[in-house]
């Protein structure tokens, strides 16, 4: 049994330096908190695979009270999991034995299941049920579900489920956030300082910008045709069905190439697309009788390099621009006769005081007489 004395030493040593012990464990605390959140090094290679350039789709919805969450699908994670039993072996073999056990085969919905368990239990994601501001019923009673909601909100109940919603809570490294991040400041910046650029770089942006938009409208206006020539053959035909929609992200945006769906309209709606036919062909016969293609080519090309044109023009005589506005020909035509009426002017002016001077002359003369 130890004395006095070392008992005295022992609570020195666990108390520390004097003042100091409890300072010290507020901020050790306070640091800890601070950290981000330490991943679970065995299930975080499955994170990274499902969520990669191969992984599952992802998409963004508002959470209940809280901001923009990114989540996935159910079904998503088990068809990717059940195609790739390998792929998942070979870079997430730690994660399967925790999981599943060693030498486990990834053959059954319980084996997805109980991976996406380990994955909600360690916070790399949580389940959400679809939750409309409006919900709709259908005639059972129960909500319709969106296949891809835009409200989520979390479940009490959080076991993994194959037809749930999951919101993505893992974060991964913060590097590319912080690349991404000085990408936009740097935008930001530059955006701002476009009065200095040189004149270069505004016609550049200027052209790029024309390029732009004349693909975009150009797609739109390409779709919205094929679009109506299937519709009055009672076919829904869409190029890029995807590129407006504002939950897909880029490349998602010309995800599938097309669309194609037979319509099944009553007899009125055969009407309208019979009747739509008609007016078609003979707006189309019109058009051809008093204007031939080339026409068209020469207006579509003229109406672009005058946009083309209109916009340099307005970043040359910009302010501070370093060249000078110079007069169009109407203004100098009006110029020069407005100088030649004025030396007119003063001509006949000139003339008139010399024939006063003459005068009061023949004047002064005759009176000296």
């Amino acid at each position: 049994r130890p004395g006095p004395a070392a008992c005295a030493q022992q609570a020195r040593e666990a108390a520390g330096p004097r003042g100091g012990g409890a300072p010290r464990a507020m901020f050790g605390k306070s640091k800890k908190q601070d950290e981000e959140p330490e991943w679970d090094p065995n299930f975080e290679p499955v994170m990274k695979l499902i969520l990669g350039k191969k992984g599952i789709k992802t998409k963004s919805a508002s959470e209940v009270g809280r901001k923009k969450v990114d989540y996935f699908r159910g079904k998503d994670f088990k068809k990717f999991v059940l195609d790739n039993p390998n792929l998942i072996k070979k870079k997430c073999s730690a994660a399967v034995n925790a999981a599943l056990g060693p030498n486990a085969e990834l053959e059954s919905d319980k084996d997805v299941e109980r991976i996406g368990d380990e994955l909600i239990a360690r916070n790399f994601c949580f389940k959400a049920v679809y939750k409309p501001i409006n919900p709709t019923k259908s005639d059972s009673g129960e909500t319709k579900t969106k296949k891809w909601p835009d409200r989520v909100a979390r479940t009490p109940n959080q076991k993994f489920d194959c037809e749930g919603f999951y919101v993505i809570t893992y974060q991964g490294g913060s590097g590319m956030q912080h690349f991404m991040l000085g990408l936009i400041i740097a935008g930001v910046l530059l955006a701002c300082m476009f009065p200095v650029w040189p004149m270069w770089a505004k016609v550049g942006i200027w052209y790029l910008s024309v390029i732009f938009l004349s693909l975009y409208f150009g797609v739109l206006i390409l779709r919205m045709v094929i679009f109506t020539m299937f519709w009055i053959i009672g076919f829904d035909f869409w190029i890029f069905p995807n590129i407006n929609d504002e939950y897909c992200g880029f490349l998602d945006s010309f995800q599938p190439l097309y669309s194609w769906d037979k319509r099944k309209d009553d007899a009125l709606m055969l009407l309208v697309r019979f009747g739509s036919l008609a007016i078609t062909a003979m707006a189309v016969k019109q058009i051809a009788e008093t204007h031939s293609l080339d026409d068209v080519k020469d207006f579509v090309a003229n109406s672009y390099i005058d946009v083309l044109d209109w916009g340099v023009d307005k970043l040359m005589f910009l302010p501070g621009s370093d060249k000078q506005a110079l007069p169009s020909l109407e203004e100098l035509k009006n110029q020069t006769a407005d100088d030649n009426e004025s030396n007119d002017t003063l001509r006949v002016q000139d003339l008139i005081d010399e024939e006063d001077d003459d005068d009061d002359s023949d004047t002064a003369a005759e009176s000296s007489d």
